[in-house]
């Protein structure tokens, strides 16, 4: 049986009720992946596309009464690449006409970008490819997504992606302000980590950054998120810019399948303090690690470093 918690996880249960965590490549993993994007492909013109599945195009529908052009024309196809977007954990490329494509990757998806070769075999569950021509030569753009809970949405323009795909997003964790922050977790009595993992909240924050952070900043995660003084969300704030940040250079986090478009796996992973670390010490303090399942997501923290303090509600 599985969970689905719209844009934000994906949870498995085995027939022993034991939890199985996939974990949707999160803010840091997608901004890696776009900055290799820019570099790489801006100025490019898509000269062929190739659709393995097309069950994993436009999934669900995101634009109604767009213009009606070939599946060729949807993806790309003859248009020169111009912008990479991002916001949270989703991304789009933008062609110079205004033609987008939002991408999601889910929790599997990643897109690579092989030199052109014909020597290089398709990996496994490739469900679309480009073709591009750049200045410096030809190269190829791949999505894959071996558990295909990722998809593309072809969209006519970026203002429609923006009230359509991304409508429901609040602001982006490396934009957000920390007094913006505030307001959104004001009288909100839910667990603060089930708060931060709340898209609409802000955007880009998944289980692995949200544990970190809450480790550095000393909160509690089951503390209801209305009880931080104003100087507990300046820290908080603080502390998970930082953290992302440091994250995107170090590109992301490796924990079951990520690695970025040149093949590499994320070295944040070798950073982390309390993600994944259930029963283990703490760095800080030496205490065993707990964890416990917090909006339904297995959830690492230590009770000395991070104590429950019970304060009434602003």
């Amino acid at each position: 049986m599985s969970v689905h918690l719209p844009d934000r996880t994906k949870v498995y249960f085995s027939d022993s009720r034991s939890i199985v965590e996939l974990n949707m490549p999160e803010l840091p993993e997608v901004e890696h992946l776009c900055r290799h994007l820019r570099s790489h492909i801006i100025g490019a013109e898509v000269r062929k596309v190739w659709l393995y599945r097309p069950d994993f195009i436009d999934r669900g529908g995101a634009e109604r009464g767009g213009p009606r052009m070939s599946r060729e024309r949807r993806l790309l196809k003859g248009g020169v690449i111009s912008k990479v977007h991002r916001h949270g954990k989703q991304f789009a490329i933008e062609a110079e006409d205004g033609r987008v494509l939002s991408m999601h990757l889910g929790m599997s998806g990643r897109v690579q970008i092989p030199d052109h070769d014909d020597s290089i075999k398709l990996e496994p569950h490739t469900h679309c490819v480009w073709s591009l021509q750049r200045a410096s030569g030809s190269c190829e753009m791949r999505f894959i997504d071996p558990r295909r809970f990722g998809g593309i949405w072809p969209i006519s323009s970026r203002q429609k992606l923006l009230s359509t795909r991304w409508s429901h997003l609040g602001p982006d964790a490396l934009q957000i302000s920390s007094a913006d922050l505030g307001k959104r977790l004001k009288g909100r009595s839910r667990p603060l980590k089930s708060a931060l993992l709340d898209q609409g909240i802000v955007a880009g924050l998944g289980n692995i950054y949200v544990d970190e952070s809450l480790f550095q900043a000393g909160l509690n995660p089951k503390q209801p998120a209305s009880t931080l003084k104003a100087c507990e969300i300046d820290r908080l704030h603080e502390v998970f810019v930082g953290i992302l940040g440091k994250a995107i250079t170090l590109g992301g986090s490796t924990v079951r399948t990520w690695i970025d478009s040149t093949g590499q796996e994320g070295l944040f992973t070798k950073t982390h303090q309390v993600y994944g670390r259930d029963g283990e010490m703490c760095m800080e303090c030496g205490k065993p690690l707990t964890s416990d399942l917090v909006a339904q997501r297995q959830t690492v923290w230590c009770t000395r470093c991070q104590p429950y303090r019970r304060r009434k509600r602003r």
